[in-house]
């Protein structure tokens, strides 16, 4: 996967995080604006950094009250 492909999945993955909380919009956002205008990224880090939040996604999407 190149640079640009892991910012989208980034995007996507921010945005679908704000279905479940808002705990890390900003964070994220502030994120994703220094790898888009950042001319030396480190492709090893923003893995890691989509790698996490698709496994925070996928807990959050897990979550399952039954007496809410």
């Amino acid at each position: 996967m190149n640079t640009k492909q892991l910012i989208i999945e980034y995007i996507y993955l921010r945005d679908e995080l704000m279905d479940y909380t808002m705990q890390h919009f900003d964070a994220m956002s502030y994120d994703i604006d220094g790898y888009l205008y950042d001319d030396e990224i480190d492709i090893e880090v923003l893995k890691t950094q989509v790698k996490a939040f698709k496994k925070m996604l996928k807990a959050y999407r897990l979550i399952n009250y039954t007496y809410c």
